[in-house]
């Protein structure tokens, strides 16, 4: 099928530098971003000391980035164009690596794009418009392992939860309603929203749903966590 172009607008040319050290991945990579009639490839690397003095001399508004390359890896790279005073791109990682201290590095140095190279070539393309109208475009995967990174450090700094909190999150898990839940342990149903509003605060979350999903992928309950 092919892609509707009308939903980009329709600007001059996005210019673009091309910075990856296999020929055949860059060869792939350039065939479909060229895909877009919007998309101009105006350079490509395979070295990353090679990329800095090409952007530099081209100064591309997109910068397509791998990481790994031999003698200046994309780090560095990235790092020595958004320390340039008088011209800086926006950079697109597309990287095989998928590694959360890898992205959070890249994100403290002011790259705006992160994805990886199992990306549907649509989804590049729209990246980098996004990039282009000055947006952030991480990747739904990368998204998903920064949302985790950021509850396990929610799970080692939160307040722990109480028995009780504990009893009614089991209760919870199993989709019991409040009234249930207060029937079950002997308690008043406000008594049972009292401690939920705990829950939701020392888990971060809004809703019971949150919470079940929370509780689910941190293997929060214990046995024996209901008496």
């Amino acid at each position: 099928m092919q892609e509707n172009l009308s939903r980009f607008p329709t600007e001059e040319n996005i210019t673009l530098v091309l910075i990856e050290d296999h020929p055949i991945m860059r060869e792939g990579t350039r065939r479909l971003l060229l895909e877009d009639p919007h998309l101009k490839v105006i350079g490509e690397a395979e070295n990353g000391l090679e990329a800095v003095a090409l952007c530099l001399e081209r100064r591309p508004q997109i910068v397509v980035l791998d990481i790994n390359m031999k003698g200046m890896n994309g780090f560095s790279v990235a790092q020595a164009l958004l320390s340039h005073r008088e011209w800086k791109p926006e950079i697109l990682v597309l990287t095989a690596y998928d590694q959360v201290a890898y992205v959070r590095a890249m994100l403290a140095l002011g790259v705006k794009g992160y994805w990886l190279k199992s990306a549907r070539g649509s989804d590049i393309r729209a990246a980098i418009h996004d990039l282009t109208a000055g947006k952030s475009s991480i990747a739904p995967e990368v998204k998903h392992l920064l949302q985790e990174e950021k509850e396990d450090m929610l799970i080692h700094e939160m307040e722990p939860l109480t028995s009780r909190e504990l009893a009614v999150l089991h209760l919870v898990v199993q989709t019991k309603r409040n009234s249930d839940i207060a029937l079950a342990l002997h308690i008043s149903i406000k008594t049972v929203e009292t401690h939920l509003t705990s829950i939701y605060g020392k888990l971060g979350v809004q809703s019971r749903a949150e919470t079940i999903a929370f509780a689910q992928r941190h293997s929060l309950l214990l046995e024996g966590s209901e008496s």
